[in-house]
């Protein structure tokens, strides 16, 4: 299971920030799950039966990440 507080200590977690600003983290998370994107990099290589709960769960994280801003 994943809540809002474990996306967020794992997008802002030392060892993935690597010196970057809270701005640039998130900049890079809103592109990474932007919903059209996500969909035209993931769709593709999902097993159909999957895409459904990816889908609503991609659009979770995406947001939680705007919420991050």
């Amino acid at each position: 299971e994943f809540t809002y507080e474990r996306v967020r200590d794992f997008i802002f977690h030392p060892q993935r920030t690597q010196g970057k600003t809270r701005k640039e983290i998130v900049k890079a998370e809103l592109l990474r799950w932007h919903p059209d994107k996500f969909d035209a990099l993931v769709c593709s290589k999902m097993c159909e039966g999957h895409w459904p709960k990816t889908k609503v769960g991609a659009d979770m994280v995406a947001r939680w990440v705007t919420r991050l801003m």
